[in-house]
């Protein structure tokens, strides 16, 4: 691999871990209280990406069962705390010996952004390996059942790990990614609430309507159909990542999560230089994401 294309994409690993980190943790202290923080602490956001990275670099492959005990791994050494409900439901699950496939909360309720806050790894590794995207879509759709049996949970995960995918391919601007993400959608027939609130985003952002607005608009819960949506509009919205995280901290809501799903998307657009240095070096498992990162690259 030629030396410039391999730093293109170290630079994107990097920043899609180190953004989906920095949002994380942003969007738990605020962005007020980042200076006076010695250490900035990411959420289970990032435990559970860090967990899904570290499978499919310990194992070359995505398998799911390898996923769940993983998953179920971090969290008995206390890696993930401060789980959602269906989270939980699934370890207990998982613990009780229950299958991955069937391991995940059902119903409506399990419509959460679980799945999409951690997913990004999933759309690096894809990327590096070259995956078609129907394998893609799969191994998202598998992971997502472990946790969230839920077809919006699923499908607002797609949409994050297919842009993160797309990052790494010759679309010229955000918008480009963006529509790519639509045009599947559509495509694959895959009309659902997810799919029409991200047509919203663009609707929004086409017309020029303010963050702000835009987020309030859309809504800004741990819905999956709200978070992901909101996430992509600050990523198509904002050129800034910290003004894009303090517009979201003013509104409120799952901003956590939302932080690391924008970060992760951002990163993986801009690279680990749009995020200021002072602060990735707060994020107190750094060494850890650093290692992740680079094993990830050097696992495909």
């Amino acid at each position: 691999m030629e030396a410039n294309k391999r730093n293109l994409i170290v630079q994107k690993v990097l920043g899609s871990l180190w953004g989906l980190a920095l949002g994380d943790a942003t969007g738990e202290s605020g962005v007020k209280n980042l200076l006076k923080e010695k250490f900035l602490q990411p959420t289970d956001d990032t435990a559970m990406a860090l967990a899904l990275a570290e499978s499919l670099i310990e194992n070359r492959n995505f398998i799911p069962q390898k996923v769940a005990q993983k998953y179920l791994e971090y969290y008995e050494k206390g890696y993930i705390r401060l789980i959602g409900r269906s989270t939980y439901f699934a370890f207990m699950n998982l613990k009780r010996g229950v299958s991955w496939f069937f391991s995940g909360a059902t119903g409506k309720y399990a419509a959460g952004n679980g799945v999409a806050m951690r997913i990004a790894p999933l759309g690096l590794w894809g990327a590096l390996k070259n995956l078609h995207v129907y394998t893609l879509y799969e191994y998202v759709r598998q992971d997502g059942y472990i946790t969230h049996r839920n077809e919006l949970a699923i499908s607002g995960a797609w949409a994050v790990a297919y842009a993160v995918y797309n990052s790494f391919k010759n679309f010229s601007t955000k918008e480009k990614i963006f529509m790519e993400v639509l045009k599947v959608f559509t495509d694959w027939g895959m009309e659902n609430p997810v799919k029409e609130n991200l047509q919203k985003v663009l609707d929004l952002f086409q017309k020029g309507t303010q963050t702000k607005k835009a987020l309030k608009y859309l809504g800004t819960s741990g819905y999956v159909v709200e978070s992901t949506a909101s996430a992509f509009f600050l990523f198509l919205n904002e050129e800034n990542f910290l003004q894009g995280m303090e517009i979201l901290l003013d509104i409120g809501g799952d901003t956590d999560t939302i932080g690391a799903i924008y970060g992760a998307i951002f990163g993986a657009y801009y690279g680990i230089e749009k995020f200021p240095k002072d602060l990735l070096e707060k994020i107190s498992i750094k060494e850890k994401i650093q290692k992740i990162a680079q094993d990830l690259i050097n696992s495909c």
